[in-house]
């Protein structure tokens, strides 16, 4: 009868690329918060993406790999990781695969001893890679886990692996003490993080976990829910003609040695590079792996560096990152939280909305906070709760505006009010972004008790009708009215009434429908940002012959999905 994989004390291929494709899996679910931990030498966020990059293109390597012989697949891995290498801590990645494969040899198979041999040759390998090492980074982790684990090498694979995890997990929770920047900012050491959720997915594996188990809750070396993968826009003026170049620029190069430039490309010695390059700047990652030197230094004279070392052969890859500007934003953004906390309102207000013209719309009418999300895109309970933690104010308006919000909305309401108790949060049941504009232009709240305010936003909010255009996603009958997929819709107070090839034609039924229901006395078209000009005075022109005597205002919201959102009141 085959062996479970938890009872396993050897390591071959198959498992091998199986143990690597669970890492690559776990630090998927993970990056994210290893790029919020990214605080050295200036926050760039950008740890987890380039750890999760380069162990992804080392996977690629050998996902389709059918041989038997661990030392082959091992070697592939890490040349793999090795070309796929993104940032520093990318970089130091690949030599840790690098040395692991040192460490694995000849070996058709790896024993416990064995897999803590390479290990103990990756531990190696990835504290040479760095010309000054510091405590209380990946290498610190990488260390004591193994140096931990190899204590007791005549057990099964995954207790081996759960050793190695579980004093990786200690000792990451410490390198918050073990270097200033981390200890201010409050945070453990990204890379740290990374290797951690790697070698977490290699204990998944040999524990029998399914894929599917890696979404288990408490899997997080954070107490909090991994947040949605974002991108981070620079604020390019935050660099003007004014700034000073206080940080340098990050930069990376990968170059291939020239025969015709260094005569014996294998005897050509990486050091000739390193002493160089400690002329010119610090934070210096260099090594050569056949003919090609791999290279990542801080530097405030990229050109000259460029320039320098062509001397030895041609850029296969280049990459140049302003680190002042990354760290302008980074304070940008700190100031600007901060001037908002200190600032105390009796009344505080939150609106969900997508669009940064209707984001822009909330904030010049007074909404204080704004929760990106809407159709397809709704936010938690916890992004509710995290938005409240950042006022200061006696008590909290929500907006949702969407139905399928209120109750998330409603939940962080509680969950916030049972620990903050003296701050009350009001969610008022907006259905949609029209409602909700509305509701924000109509409200006042200073002065008022909490009642007032509350029975004032939904007296002004109760005659407020939202019409909602869109396309059809299938072919169906709602409301007795035939709907083709990828047709205009028409959705007044979440009624379908239209469906048209043509979206004015649309807007005609469904204000035919409207006409016949309810009285109009002022319109305010919120337009998409797949709405054209030409669409847009179709749209005015229709909303006149059809409410000749109402007033118009036009948002030029830049929602997506919904080309057209028209409050009526």
């Amino acid at each position: 009868m085959q062996k479970k994989l938890s009872e396993l004390k050897t390591i071959d291929a198959k498992n091998f690329i199986k143990m690597i494709e669970y890492g690559v899996l776990n630090l998927k679910k993970h990056y994210q918060e290893v790029n919020d931990l990214n605080v050295f030498p200036v926050p760039d966020g950008d740890t987890g993406i380039n750890m999760r990059r380069t162990i992804e293109t080392g996977y690629d390597a050998i996902q389709t790999y059918e041989g038997s012989n661990v030392s082959e697949a091992a070697s592939m891995m890490a040349k793999g990781a090795l070309l796929g290498a993104r940032g520093n801590s990318g970089v130091i990645l690949s030599q840790i695969f690098r040395g692991f494969s040192y460490g694995v040899g000849c070996k058709k198979i790896l024993t416990v001893p064995g897999l803590n041999i390479a290990l103990r040759a990756a531990v190696k390998k990835a504290y040479s890679s760095v010309n000054n090492p510091v405590e209380g980074t990946i290498l610190t982790v990488l260390r004591e886990s193994v140096k931990a684990a190899g204590r007791n090498t005549t057990c099964t694979v995954a207790q081996y692996l759960k050793n190695l995890v579980d004093q990786a997990k200690i000792t990451l929770d410490k390198t918050i003490d073990m270097m200033d920047v981390l200890k201010e900012a409050g945070v453990i050491d990204s890379g740290g993080a990374g290797y951690y959720y790697i070698i977490q997915g290699f204990m998944f594996y040999f524990n029998d976990m399914t894929i599917d188990e890696i979404d288990k809750p408490g899997m997080s070396v954070y107490d909090e829910a991994t947040p949605h993968e974002k991108t981070t826009q620079l604020d390019l003026s935050l660099f003007n003609e004014d700034s000073v170049l206080d940080y340098g620029y990050c930069t990376e190069f990968m170059i291939q040695l020239q025969t015709s430039k260094v005569g014996n490309v294998s005897e050509f010695n990486e050091q000739t590079v390193i002493d160089y390059l400690e002329t010119q700047g610090d934070s210096i990652v260099c090594f050569k792996d056949g003919s090609i030197i791999k290279t990542h230094v801080h530097t405030k004279d990229p050109g000259a560096v460029l320039s320098y070392v062509r001397r030895w052969g041609e850029f296969l890859t280049v990459k140049i990152e302003n680190m002042s500007l990354q760290h302008n934003n980074v304070v940008a953004k700190e100031k600007a939280e901060l001037d908002e906390k200190m600032t105390h309102k009796e009344y505080g207000s939150v609106a969900v909305c997508q669009g940064e013209g209707i984001k822009a719309a909330f904030k010049e009418v007074g909404v204080d906070k704004i929760i990106d999300g809407g159709q397809t895109m709704n936010p938690s309970s916890e992004d509710f709760i995290k938005c409240f933690e950042k006022m200061n104010c006696d008590n909290i308006v929500v907006l949702p505006n969407n139905s399928n919000i209120i109750m998330a909305a409603e939940q962080a309401a509680q969950i916030f009010e049972e620990k903050n108790p003296n701050i009350k949060v009001m969610v008022i049941k907006t259905k949609s972004v029209a409602q909700g504009f509305l509701a924000a232009n109509m409200f006042l709240l200073d002065g008022l008790t909490y009642d007032e305010v509350q029975e004032n936003i939904y007296s002004a909010i109760e005659n407020v009708s939202s019409l909602e255009l869109t396309t059809a996603t299938r072919s169906t009958t709602i409301n007795n009215i035939k709907v083709y997929k990828d047709q205009f819709i028409g959705i007044l107070d979440h009624s379908l009434v239209a469906c048209d090839k043509s979206l004015v034609d649309c807007l005609s039924k469904s204000l035919n429908v409207l006409k016949e229901n309810k009285a109009v006395d002022g319109v305010i078209l919120i337009y998409g940002k797949d709405c054209s000009t030409d669409t847009r005075n179709q749209v005015v022109e229709n909303v006149k012959n059809a409410l000749p005597y109402v007033e118009i205002s036009e948002v030029d919201g830049g929602q997506d999905i919904y080309p057209l959102n028209i409050a009526l009141f």
